[in-house]
This record gives C-alpha cells, structure tokens and sequence, in this order.
C-alpha cells in the first residue's frame, strides 16, 4: 500500500485487549513500571516582547518544557534595549540552547532586515531552529523567515511544542522517511493520519504490528506519531512502553496523550519525565510539530545552488538604461525616462537577461511596419512604445490580432492619434510583435523593500495577478529550490499543472529576473513582466508585456 494512500481503521490500529495475554501486550517490563532518574531533556531558549513576557514562560512549565534560558528584547527605558536579530544570534551561539523560541509581537517596525536574515541564518548554520510567534508581521517578512528556515506558529502552546520538538528530536544524517502513525484507538489514529497528510506530510501506514518497541525499531520512518486515548493502567502502559521503546530506537518518537485532563501519572510522571520523547495535549500540535519537524530537515538538507553570475548582462542592461530609448522625438507629455522606461527599452532589458520576448521590431512609419509584420509573420500585435509609459495595453494602445498589411497602416495611424490625444506626442515608435497563442498567464516582478532590499513576486493571472493576492515573495538572493516552493505556494498552480506547462521554464525566468535585481537594485525601483506566458512543457516562457520603474533620486 502507498505510504500515501488511506489507511484503513484496520491498518492503522494497535492492537490491544483488556484484560489482554501477556504476548499480546505492549512490550513492556513484567515487574511493575518504576522511572529512572531522567537525564536532562534538551532546553529551549526563549525570547519575548511587549506584553508576552510572561505568557510562554508559564505555557512552559505547564508543558514541562525546560528553558534554558529567557530574554526579554526590544527598546528599554532608554531605546538602547537589543534587537531581535541580536538576541537571536546570542542565542544561537550559547551551550545548552536545542532550539529557539521567539514570541515577538514587534517584528514588522524598525526592523534591520538583513540582520534579521543573518540572524535567522546564523542559527540554522548552528543547528538550532527557529520558531517564532508574531504579530506585526507582512508578506515580505513572511518570505524572509520561510526561506531562511524559521518555523511560523500561531499559538503559545504551539510555539513551545514545535520548539521542544525540535530541540529534542536528534539530527537526522540523512533526509527523513515518512511519518509512522498509530494509536491505542482506531478513531485517533485515522484522525492523526489524516491531520498529517493535510499538512502535506507523507504518512505510512503502521501496519498490524501490536508492539510499540516493533514500531518504533521497524526502520524506514522519519519519525513515528502516537495517540494515546485511554487513561487509567492501560495508559500508563502505553506510557511506559513508549519511553522505552524511545530510549532503544533511533526513531524520534511523539506521543500525543489525548486524555482532557492531563494530570495524569502516565501524562506527568512518565511521558513529561523522558528526554527522548517529544509529549503534545492536542493532535493538531502533533502535525504541526511533525511538520516543523520535517521543514528543517527539508532546510538542512536541501543543496544550495549559486545564483548565475552574468557579468555581461549587467552591462548590457546598465547600457540599456543610460540609453536615450528609440528613433522618435520629444514627448509633450511627463514619460522622463529617468521613472520609466519605454516598452521597448524593457523588451531590450529582458532579451538582455536571456529572457524571451515575441519577435519585434520598433518601427516610425507605417511603410516600415508594414515590411516588419511580413518579415514576423501575421497575426501581429502592435504597441505604442513611449518611455514612462507603465503599460501600453492599460493607456489602450495596442492592437492585437492585425492579420493584414492594410489593417497594419490603419492600426499604425490610429496608435499615433490616440498617442497624441492622450499627451504623448511623439513615440518612440511602434513594436510590431509576433502574436503567441497558448499558454496560461502569469506574472513576475521586482520589488523593492526598504529594510530587506530587492524582492521577487511570481503569481498566476498575469496583470492580475497583485489584485487577487494569490503571490509568492522572496528576498534576493534565493536559490532553484526557493523558486521552485515559490511555484508550491500559489493556489492557483493547478491552472498551469492541470494543462503541463513548463514550470522548470518558469522557475528559470524567475532566477533571470532575481539576477537582474541584484545587478540594478540601486537604480530599479520595480519592475513586471505581465504577462509572462508559460507554455506547454519544454515550451518555455515568452513575456509578452513589461514595464519598468526606475529611483528617482
């Protein structure tokens, strides 16, 4: 059976009776269960501000989870209280610290962002995640700390679970397995499945094996997650043999002791007593510790790939820009090239990139275009080209779908008038491009953000893409894997997966326009590509529209 198919109340329990034949039990000593003296569990630290300073601290003790240490970060009485970042990097360099909780309600104000990401980075480099709690948080920020690893939670118990979790678990050598799931109830162990797979963790099935040590040694699982129901002796029992089997298997174990009133000896003498075993209150906690879990794994082991240093590109594209744009006289209207560039500079700045655009040629005369509509080949499209212009389909001067030469001059001459009409005198001519069909749209672009610097959008909707909010964001530099989760996390990917379109193209063009972020970040203020059309596999991208702003300084 596929470790992620539908495990059947049958395939997922473990099986026990009471009374139940010894054979049949757990596997657990015979004498009656007695704690050793329990080693020290692996500590968290934890860092809070403003009016949570005293929330996680009592959350902890309540979850018997150790603190190794605490602090408190953000202005003092004088505004020279330590940062953020800087507390986190304190942190990450201190002995006994497993892992790093942070509940901060201040993270969106006066924020250093590239310390913030060399914080984040200093401590997954040192092997000990990040969790953080926070309020005040946006879209970039929310890039910055997913591609740097962190963990987001959204509560104070889950905050600590994740972390002592992480703290806890031991550090894998190599990629994990699939979550191992089970429980003394068939109900809670279809339940707990079912919870995983929705988080978007693979899940196996835990078979028909009625020994938890079995379970817990059988090797190919990641980790293994178990539901404990009942209370009383039985769950004691089950306590007891989970400890155990926890402190013989190299299988990180987490159990979930479901009971309502969690006082009891199994909960609080046994389960919270073990270093080795990770003890959550609630289910959801469970999955979303299991997939802290594996995130940082994913993190850990990921190969980073250098980001494509083009040097020629850079100077091609600063030439481009210094550039006066085109063939055409002086504008009546505002379109300074030093805010915008024209749609054909843009053309220019993305062909110097490696990023394709339609056959074109800017053209001034009607003659002209006609000679250039034959040598592309019909249908064409034709664009009004003026610098400053942020869209020429938006100001209504493109004309798509031109079949002959006749509606070529027609279409040229009416692209001039209503360019007059509307102030722009003069353009610097007219594109005449080749018309794609097929595809889906999307777009990708340049923002830039003054604490972090360039960041890269993508989304599916071409120009609108912004509008519906359906984007992923990460701060430049970023690597393949991140443009690839960027793809993972729009919802509407489905319309480009359901019909093959090349998404490793996409991620390509994606990288391409991050390069040319980092090249021109002192002087681009944002940049599109909507739409970007993505065809079918093996296709590629054509951009099919630009526009591009520049600082105005």
């Amino acid at each position: 059976m596929p470790a992620t198919s539908v495990m059947t109340t049958e395939q997922t329990t473990v099986t026990r009776r009471r009374p139940a034949p010894e054979d049949r039990r757990h596997h657990v000593p015979a004498r009656s269960w007695s704690p050793q003296s329990p080693s020290p569990a692996p500590a968290i630290a934890l860092i809070t501000t403003g009016a949570h300073t005293g929330c996680p601290l009592v959350t902890a003790d309540e979850l018997g989870v150790p603190v190794a240490g605490w602090t408190y970060c953000g202005p003092g009485p004088d505004g020279d209280g330590p940062t953020f970042a800087d507390t986190v990097e304190a942190f990450a360099q201190a002995d006994g610290v497993g892992a790093i909780a942070a509940c901060v309600d201040v993270i969106g104000t006066d924020l250093d962002g590239r310390a913030l990401m060399r914080a984040a980075e200093s401590a997954a480099g040192a092997g000990r995640p990040l969790v953080v709690l926070a309020t005040g948080a946006d879209r970039v920020i929310d890039a910055v700390l997913r591609q740097a690893g962190v963990i987001r939670v959204e509560g104070f118990d889950q905050l600590l679970d994740c972390a002592a979790t992480l703290a806890r678990f031991p550090r894998p050598t190599q990629p994990p397995g699939p979550v191992r799931i089970a429980a003394d109830s068939a109900g809670a162990a279809t339940l707990l499945a079912d919870l995983a797979r929705r988080a978007g963790l693979e899940t196996e099935d835990a078979g028909d094996a009625p020994d938890i040590a079995e379970l817990a040694a059988r090797p190919g699982a990641g980790m293994l997650l178990y539901a404990v129901t009942e209370t009383g002796s039985s769950g004691e029992w089950t306590a007891a043999a989970l400890v155990e089997a926890a402190r013989e298997s190299t299988t990180p174990i987490g159990v979930v002791w479901c009971s309502s009133g969690g006082t009891e000896t199994g909960y609080r003498l046994i389960l919270q007593r073990s270093p080795e075993i990770a003890t959550f209150r609630t289910l959801t906690n469970a999955v979303a510790a299991a997939k802290a879990y594996y995130d940082h794994c994913d993190h850990r082991f990921r190969i980073p790939s250098l980001v494509e240093d083009n040097a020629m590109a850079g100077v091609k594209a600063r030439q481009i820009l210094t550039s006066t744009g085109g063939p055409g006289t002086v504008r009546k209207r505002d379109t300074d090239p030093a805010k915008g560039l024209s749609e054909s500079q843009t053309h220019q700045l993305l062909r110097a990139y490696g990023i394709r655009t339609p056959r074109e040629q800017l053209v001034t005369s009607a003659a002209w275009a006609v000679r250039a509509a034959a040598t592309i080949g019909y249908p064409v499209v034709m664009k009004a080209s003026v610098a400053g212009l942020p869209s020429a389909s938006a100001a209504g001067l493109t004309r798509t779908n031109i079949t002959s030469a006749s509606q070529v001059r027609e279409n040229f001459k009416d692209l001039m008038d209503s360019a007059g009409r509307q102030g722009y005198g003069t353009l610097d001519g007219v594109l005449i491009g080749q018309q794609i069909t097929g595809g889906v749209d999307t777009m990708v672009g340049i923002r830039r953000d003054d604490r972090f610097g360039p960041a890269v959008v993508v989304g599916v909707g071409g120009a609108y893409a912004e509008m519906l909010g359906d984007v992923a964001i990460r701060v430049a530099p970023f690597d393949t894997h991140q443009a690839r989760r960027m793809l993972d996390e729009l919802h509407c990917l489905p319309l480009l997966t359901n019909v093959g379109s090349d998404l490793e193209a996409l991620a390509d063009t994606i990288l391409r326009v991050q390069r040319m972020a980092l090249d021109l970040g002192d002087v681009l203020e944002g940049f599109d590509i909507a739409p970007l059309r993505v065809l079918g596999r093996g296709g590629g991208t054509v951009a099919l529209d630009a526009s591009a702003r520049l600082i105005v300084r």
